[in-house]
């Protein structure tokens, strides 16, 4: 009489797993861009976040000031590292203007594309090498 089989056999394991693993090698690089293009939007934000307080400071002294003026949690050399860690940002300020700079940091400097973040005080924007990086 037969009977059928109530388990799984070694092959049928390996080509489960080979499979597996084939699906992740090529699923993982794409999951990867998408998870760096995301964390762009924290330079940005942030950017945008610092030029709306630069302009608030302004209007009360009617000049820009220093990332830790502006009640920033700054480090030694004033630069500010956004909330989740990918990006720090940088400001070169005068009376009359300013230029903010965001730069990728720790698994984000691995971004090919989008390494800097630029933004002043006209509201003009710069990346490092692809306008799409806004």
């Amino acid at each position: 009489m037969w009977r059928p089989s109530q388990g799984v056999t070694l092959i049928e394991l390996i080509l489960t797993m080979a499979i597996v693993g084939i699906l992740a090698s090529v699923s993982y690089p794409a999951m990867s861009h998408y998870v760096r293009e995301s964390r762009r939007a924290e330079a940005r934000n942030e950017l945008s976040h610092i030029a709306g307080l630069q302009e608030q400071f302004f209007l009360q002294t009617e000049h820009y000031a220093s990332l830790s003026a502006l009640g920033l949690n700054t480090a030694a050399d004033n630069s500010y590292l956004t909330e989740n860690g990918y990006y720090r940002i940088t400001a070169a300020v005068s009376a009359s203007a300013f230029l903010l700079t965001a730069m990728a940091t720790g698994s984000q400097s691995s971004d090919p594309d989008c390494q800097m973040f630029s933004l002043a005080q006209d509201g003009a924007r710069d990346s490092s090498s692809h306008d799409r990086c806004w």
